[in-house]
């Protein structure tokens, strides 16, 4: 719980919409939207998508009962994320001013499409209740709202164990793993092909600067920050990366994929390309091949003594071949020789 000294928690509130799927027609936009062409609506998702997006760089989602209730962004952060927000509802209340302005030409426009000139089962044109059930300016006016709101928490003992605060912080590790891990599963696709854009590194500069937010829940994202350091140092600025450059980006993305590899008590790190083998492993190795070097001499040696035998052998043989031959001329001779007796 003492990490909450260090966090703030961020909302924003999109009036009008509730920017969930509920299964009851509770949202006022959904209702009205009816009575609209489709897509009239569509820049009010454009902005609670951008809000959300900014946020969620640098925060994490407090879920309760699977909703999501503000999100947890570090204190140091909560500044330029704030300004940032500030720019965003700006530019809402800027385009909600156009929209309204536009309002009574969209409803008549819509009136008078195709579609709308058939009669309903009560006899009326759809057209005519569209003129007569569109919302006003004033209507929208009032609903179309963006409010943003940021709060310092502190450390609570108001319930102790029973407090659901505790079971939400306690679960933020988990939560900001769970939501790099999403939002590479959206944005990578693959190692296929062997090679990719550097369009890719703004996604490995998003995960650093997430890692790099929440590394106040854990030091496992201090670890995952110093991986992405690694590769966007080691890959092309632009251009396309490919050779080892891509086996490091697509191995990093990989390992993000699963919460688990980023919550792993393991140390990553990238093999350099210029590998050098420990002094106690070059000295063996070193010895080793000395052995082979003496071994080969000595077999060497060993070939050279066994042919002077051989030779020495040979000639010894030939000399007592050549004696042989000589004593068995000899007795030729004597026998071959007449006697005479006088």
């Amino acid at each position: 719980m003492n990490v909450l000294n260090e966090m703030v928690l961020v909302d924003f509130i999109v009036g009008g919409s509730t920017g969930e799927k509920t299964t009851a027609a509770d949202d006022f936009m959904r209702e009205v939207g009816k009575m609209l062409p489709k897509g009239a609506f569509s820049w009010v998702s454009k902005y609670r998508t951008l809000a959300k997006r900014e946020i969620l760089k640098v925060g994490v989602a407090r879920r309760v009962n699977n909703r999501v209730r503000g999100y947890f962004v570090e204190l140091k952060s909560a500044p330029a994320l704030t300004d940032k927000l500030k720019v965003i509802k700006t530019d809402f209340l800027k385009e909600k001013a156009e929209f309204l302005q536009k309002l009574p030409t969209i409803v008549n426009d819509w009136a008078s499409h195709p579609d709308n000139q058939a009669a309903t089962k009560g006899g009326t044109l759809r057209a005519d209740l569209i003129r007569l059930h569109a919302p006003s300016v004033a209507d929208l006016d009032r609903v179309l709202s963006f409010d943003v709101s940021a709060i310092q928490l502190q450390q609570t003992s108001f319930f102790g164990e029973d407090d659901a605060l505790k079971t939400e912080v306690n679960g933020l590790v988990g939560q900001a793993a769970l939501e790099i891990a999403e939002d590479v599963k959206k944005s990578w696709k693959g190692p296929a092909g062997g090679r990719t854009s550097s369009r890719v590194l703004g996604l490995v500069r998003r995960i650093r600067n997430k890692a790099n937010a929440v590394a106040v829940l854990s030091p496992k994202f201090e670890n995952l920050r110093r991986m992405c350091d690694d590769v966007l140092q080691s890959a092309p600025g632009e251009g396309l990366i490919e050779g080892i450059a891509f086996l490091q980006v697509s191995a990093l993305l990989g390992f993000c994929t699963e919460p688990e590899n980023i919550l792993a008590d393991q140390a990553i790190d990238f093999d350099p390309l210029d590998v050098e083998a420990p002094a106690e492993t070059q000295a063996a190795a070193a010895e080793a091949e000395a052995g082979v070097d003496t071994q080969q001499q000595l077999g060497i040696e060993t070939v050279e003594a066994e042919a002077i035998v051989a030779a020495e052998t040979a000639a010894v043989a030939e000399d007592h071949a050549a004696s042989e031959a000589a004593e068995e001329t000899t007795e030729s001779v004597q026998t071959d020789t007449p006697v005479f007796e006088f």
